[in-house]
């Protein structure tokens, strides 16, 4: 097996063979950028002689170019200031276009001499045109000498076919040799490429191998060492992510329901405690009225601290229940009747039998019924029917209803929606039932159509009895 450098040090020698090649390109077209700007220079040379010889008279300007093209093979042009050509010594210049936008004509309004090499349209051909602009006979005038570009290099080419010809010898055997090993090379990278992509996938069992030379088999087994000490790592960070998420997402949630739930209480609290001290001769049923309102916020703040307390005794599981035996259709007359006091411009009717017996944590049982009335009272405006069907009691509303891709959410702690918050303490209320009905071995059932309204159940307690 060959060692790394043995692949290196073919790889430089058909890199010299590269450089040379690249070399010689480079020094090909600095050549040829020097060959050109030596004719550059001869015609402008020429130029600065034939502009001094021009005949007096316009007449004999078209023997004139005649003339120079045939002793130095120049191509000569004269053109106004317009662009019109006057005359030319390869071409009629009646049938030639207006060259004032020609390139060389306009570098030659700005410089002495301008010089462009590009095709000509009226001879077919690439030319390197050299331009100057001169008054003559009164008038400005451009003189414009051009030489054909072939036959500039066309003896410089045959020299460097030959030498390309060398080169490309020389290239094609380095290009054999390099395509061999570029080829085992690049078997390898791509191995080691397609492993760590799979480890920047986590996914941590690879099977890498290689045969190829010893440099390739470390790199192998320092990556297999590498992805067995990243998927401890993963494990790791996974487990302390999750706990550390969790912790934060429940600070987060308790900060935010407590600040979202109290400030509107407290704000109450102190905005009826001000007014009172700002006019202490106010009325006797004002004060009344107002301490009552302070009163009714301060109890709804003092049961949202007793619900969170409740709810974390359910969750660390400190609470238990005091079972009794109770008839829970006269508990439920009694809290609508609670209610229908509180909100006499509610109707709240019952459905129920006159008497039904269950053994369970009277107290409990009492908050989910509240919660759940009070729940459907909140979200709707019209009538509120709770009745007993098939051993379940349901609390029916009337109201905006829930989303279907809400209501397994709807009794997860401190949720609230997007539109409404379907509970009414802190995001509690609802967590609240589901617990106690958890500890009683039932399930709160919802069904809800949105826009329609809501239906809240829950099966009593197994051991009961019908009177």
């Amino acid at each position: 097996m060959l060692m790394l450098h043995q692949h290196i040090t073919r790889a430089l020698l058909t890199l010299f063979l590269g450089t040379l090649f690249l070399s010689s390109i480079v020094s090909y077209f600095t050549i040829k950028t020097d060959n050109i700007e030596t004719y550059q220079r001869q015609l402008i040379a020429y130029i600065k002689i034939i502009k001094h010889q021009l005949p007096s008279t316009p007449d004999t300007l078209e023997s004139f170019a005649t003339l120079i093209k045939e002793d130095s093979g120049i191509r000569f042009t004269l053109i106004n200031e317009e662009g019109v050509v006057l005359v030319d010594s390869d071409k009629d210049s009646e049938t030639m276009d207006n060259h004032a936008h020609r390139e060389e004509i306009v570098k030659a309004q700005k410089i002495e001499f301008a010089h462009a090499i590009r095709f000509s349209d009226s001879i077919k051909s690439n030319f390197l045109y050299v331009a100057h602009r001169f008054e003559y006979n009164n008038q400005i005038l451009f003189l414009r000498l051009a030489m054909n570009i072939g036959s500039i290099m066309h003896n410089f080419y045959e020299l460097w076919v030959k030498i390309a010809l060398i080169f490309t010898l020389s290239l094609l055997l380095g290009l054999y040799g390099a395509y061999h090993l570029s080829k085992k090379i690049r078997h390898e990278i791509d191995k080691i490429i397609a492993n760590l992509q799979q480890i920047a996938d986590k996914d941590y069992k690879i099977t890498l191998s290689s045969h190829f030379c010893l440099e390739f088999l470390e790199i192998s087994n320092y990556l297999k060492k590498l992805a067995t000490k990243l998927e401890k790592r993963a494990r790791q960070k996974r487990k302390y992510t999750a706990k550390i998420k969790l912790i934060s997402q429940q600070r987060s949630d308790v900060i935010s329901a407590i600040s979202h739930e109290f400030k509107n209480s407290i704000a109450s609290i102190m905005g009826y405690a001000q007014t009172l001290l700002d006019d202490p001769n106010a009325s006797v049923q004002i004060k009344e009225r107002f301490l009552g309102k302070i009163v009714q916020n301060g109890q709804k703040i003092s049961t949202m601290i007793d619900r969170l307390a409740l709810t974390t005794k359910f969750e660390n599981g400190d609470f238990t229940t005091q079972s009794s035996s109770f008839d829970i259709v006269k508990i439920t007359h009694d809290i609508a009747q609670s209610f229908r006091e509180k909100n006499p411009t509610r109707t709240i009717e019952c459905h129920l039998p006159p008497h039904y017996l269950i053994n369970a944590d009277r107290t409990m049982m009492e908050l989910v019924i509240t919660n759940l009335i009070d729940n459907a009272l909140k979200y709707s405006d019209d009538t509120i029917t709770i009745c007993l069907e098939e051993n379940a009691l349901h609390v029916k509303d009337s109201g905006v209803g829930i989303k279907e891709d809400e209501i397994d959410k709807v009794t997860k702690k401190f949720y609230r929606s997007n539109s409404h918050s379907w509970d009414n303490s802190m995001g509690l209320g609802l967590a609240l039932v589901n617990y106690i009905l958890k500890l009683h071995n039932t399930s709160l059932e919802i069904q809800s159509t949105l826009g329609v309204g809501s239906d809240f159940s829950f099966k009593l307690p197994s051991n009961h009895s019908v009177l």
